[in-house]
């Protein structure tokens, strides 16, 4: 009786130690799924959304930035985004901005999409984008501008599924398929031959009972043995296994989710791709637990059967066929799965912009139509990762130079011009009130610096970064150039810089391209008069202090704040009052005295 008390308390504790597990998960689950919620906000209201967390960790967009290296060896990409203007854009801080996917797959195909942008929608996937990124917007709980709020919140259904997916750490998906394609073809035949020696060992049994019991415990020592060296060898790639195996079921979660009819050829898609995979399916559980220690009764009982039978191995070189043979299966799926993932991060995007309660926090979707004749037309626009940005509009139909002073906001204007480019042209989405243009192509030559590891000076890695945008020009495309290029050869002397500058921005001045240049050089204003519009920033010495406002205006500066900062830290009269009027003498006849 006593016995019996005592199983009754272990299998009430276990009991109340399964329940309370289960509702701890549940529980946060909940908390995670109010946090997304919260993380959206309301908007118009009074509980803005919020840009997600940058942490200092670069491991993820180590890995991210890997799997699309990997992606580009597949397939060239048209219209990519090269490394030069990547980093001139700082588009990594672009890309943590407005990083709200929960997946690996998520990730790294919202980074593709920014690297990628669309040089046209005669797919109509950018059409399809917008439809899907609008019915992921009416989950907003308030009156969204989209149309109206659904009752079930289908898009925190749907990163709760993601979530369940999460990130891979340090290796993306393409690091785990190199990594079983490494294990070639897996043969089953020694294991096959390991059961096949328990059969025999059993057969002798009732023949020769004295021989069966010695050839049982030798064979089953040879298979324990055997099975040992090969489960040690196969579980350094559960990892892999475990990963796309969740993959999968992600997938099936998605296609059960009841997405609109916005979603059914993603949906049909998605089933398509994951009907093929029915053998990965089948024993994933198997494989998964490779590594897992059981303590139950009957789990460790079957423990020695996978040991004696290498059951689980031979099911685990099965998969790997399966894997390498599906491949592209695989990592289509990732892409489906990450394509959601992307959409609904770009839908917290936007709710984050429209809801920061200040004057020109908002966004647009771009108008974009094929050609080379359309003005680009920015109206507000404002770099999204500034906390409190000033927008600036502009109507370009050729080229424009900008001046001002240092510091007085001619780096970031290219820099959100050129930002709001490729966002329109990626995500469908501008930091602006409005935005209109075509499909560009777009470089950069911007925040170039030294290349110590090559030996290289600022002014071989400028010129190199100016070539490549010379060539693009001369090259044949359908794609007019968008072209952006601060203080355009800084790093020689005046006379050379003046005169190569002029020839190259007029280069940059033919039909179908348009070129933002910044400078310093007045000079070049007036030698490019016939080609490039004048717009300048301008600001404002008062009571020692420099005020900029940072609003773009109509023409070359004629400012000469510079020298009036001379002034203002105490340079001598002399060096000030002759600095003046040579500045004076090269406005009224642009020459110098």
């Amino acid at each position: 009786m006593e016995i019996i008390i005592v199983l009754l308390i272990i299998y009430a504790v276990v009991l109340y130690v399964m329940i309370r597990g289960a509702y701890d998960e549940k529980k946060r689950k909940q908390r995670y799924k109010n946090k997304l919620k919260a993380l959206y906000g309301k908007f118009p209201g009074k509980f803005p959304g919020k840009f997600p967390e940058t942490e200092g960790n670069t491991e993820p967009l180590a890995r991210i930035e890997r799997s699309f290296r990997h992606r580009v060896r597949k397939e060239q990409i048209p219209g990519m985004i090269d490394d030069i203007t990547w980093n001139d854009l700082n588009m990594d801080s672009i890309f943590a901005r407005m990083n709200f996917t929960q997946s690996s797959a998520g990730e790294e195909t919202l980074y593709a999409m920014l690297r990628c942008p669309a040089l046209s929608d005669d797919d109509g996937a950018k059409r399809a984008m917008e439809k899907h990124i609008e019915y992921m917007g009416r989950f907003s709980g308030t009156l969204h501008p989209h149309g109206p709020v659904h009752k079930t919140d289908k898009r925190l259904d749907a990163l709760m599924l993601l979530h369940g997916l999460g990130k891979s750490g340090k290796y993306a998906l393409a690091d785990y398929l190199d990594n079983i394609k490494k294990l070639g073809a897996r043969s089953n035949l020694k294991h096959y031959l390991c059961i096949l020696t328990l059969v025999v060992s059993f057969a002798l049994l009732f023949a020769h009972a004295l021989l069966g019991v010695a050839f049982l415990i030798a064979a089953s020592c040879v298979n324990i043995v055997s099975y040992m060296n090969a489960k040690g060898a196969a579980s350094s790639y559960i990892p892999s296994f475990s990963y796309i195996m969740r993959l999968i079921k992600c997938a099936d979660g998605i296609i059960s989710l009841g997405l609109g009819e916005e979603f059914d050829d993603y949906i049909n898609e998605l089933k398509n791709r994951t009907s093929v995979l029915s053998e990965l399916k089948k024993h994933s559980g198997m494989i998964s637990n490779l590594n897992s220690a059981t303590g139950s009764a009957g789990g460790m009982l079957f423990d020695y059967v996978k040991m004696l039978t290498h059951i689980d191995l031979i099911w685990f070189n099965k998969t790997v066929g399966a894997i390498q043979a599906h491949e592209k299966d695989i990592r289509d799926i990732a892409d489906s799965i990450g394509y959601l993932d992307a959409v609904i991060s770009i839908d917290y995007f936007r709710a984050a912009l429209q809801s920061q309660g200040t004057e020109i926090s908002r966004y647009c979707v771009p108008v974009l139509v094929k050609g080379k004749e359309d003005a680009l037309i920015i109206k507000d626009g404002f770099h999204p990762c500034i906390e409190k940005p000033v927008s600036n509009s502009i109507m370009q139909r050729r080229g424009i130079i900008v001046t001002g002073t240092n510091a007085s906001g001619k780096s970031t204007f290219l820099k959100m011009a050129a930002v709001n480019a490729i966002l329109a042209q990626s995500i469908n989405t501008c930091c602006a009130s409005a935005y209109s243009g075509n499909y560009y192509r777009i470089y950069s030559s911007m925040s170039l610096r030294d290349n110590l590891e090559s030996g290289e000076s600022y002014y071989m890695v400028e010129i190199k970064a100016l070539k490549r945008i010379v060539d693009a020009a001369d090259s044949e495309s359908e794609n007019p150039l968008l072209c952006f290029v601060d203080e355009v050869l800084r790093g020689t002397n005046t006379v050379e810089r003046i005169a190569a500058s002029a020839r190259i921005l007029k280069k940059l001045a033919q039909k179908g391209i348009f070129c933002f240049a910044a400078t310093h050089d007045i000079e070049l204003t007036r030698l490019l008069d016939d080609e490039y519009d004048n717009y300048h920033f301008e600001e404002e010495v008062k009571d020692g202090d420099v005020l900029f406002s940072y609003r773009l205006l109509e023409g070359r500066s004629h400012t000469k704040n510079a020298i009036r900062l001379l002034e203002v830290i105490g340079f001598p009269e002399d060096i000030i009052k002759k600095a003046d009027e040579m500045a004076a003498e090269f406005l009224r006849t642009g020459e110098w005295g």
